[in-house]
């Protein structure tokens, strides 16, 4: 890790801790540091880390609206455009993927909100080009994933990219264990799968 991330990590991470509000309440503070530990994971372990955090940000480092739906969590049309014509589709290019899994909660799965020509939903397959299984599931926290690992693995799936923690958050588990959890999935998925795992950050919400 970059010497500047090893000293700012420390700081985020107690920012975090003394940040949270009630549970149900997440800041991007939390968020900022649970990316850096993953990113920081991700480049000991030699994984492929997506910063899909940075995407939907603004030159002045606000989340931009354009984005966002108006809860401030969930991505518009052109939040997901941004997601996979700005990281994903240039990723699958260039690793030759013909079929990959989307996994991960709300923001992985309501892909729909996008509009085909003939404005009905769209699905990752058609933001991709290629196969793409949606297994996103509304809610779902790092350990309900993992509780249903067995529905993911499909033997056809060349890589999986995994979008989780944001709901830990979102229940008080504290940033460094979120951390752990997402750590021991992603391994945990790569073993069992025989397929790489591709770990993307955790977005900005707007509010």
């Amino acid at each position: 890790m970059p010497r500047s991330l090893r000293l700012l990590l420390p700081a985020l991470l107690l920012a975090a801790g003394c940040s949270r509000g009630p549970v149900g309440e997440t800041s991007n503070i939390e968020i900022r540091a649970l990316n850096m530990s993953l990113a920081s994971l991700c480049q000991t372990r030699n994984w492929t880390w997506l910063d899909t955090y940075t995407i939907l940000m603004g030159s002045n480092g606000e989340p931009l609206m354009f984005f966002f739906q108006p809860d401030g969590e969930h991505l518009s049309e052109l939040g997901y455009r941004r997601w996979a014509d700005g990281l994903l589709v240039p990723l699958i290019k260039a690793r030759r993927y013909t079929k990959v899994g989307m996994v991960g909660d709300s923001i992985t799965r309501r892909v729909f909100v996008v509009p085909k020509a003939d404005g009905s939903p769209s699905t990752w397959s058609d933001l991709l080009g290629i196969q793409a299984v949606n297994l996103g599931v509304d809610g779902e926290t790092t350990a309900d994933v993992r509780a249903r690992l067995d529905s993911i693995i499909q033997p056809d799936i060349q890589a999986y990219f995994l979008m989780v923690g944001n709901n830990d958050l979102h229940a008080g588990i504290p940033v460094s264990e979120v951390a752990r959890q997402v750590e021991s999935l992603a391994q945990t998925l790569a073993t069992r799968s025989g397929k790489p795992v591709i770990l993307q950050a955790v977005m900005p919400l707007r509010f």
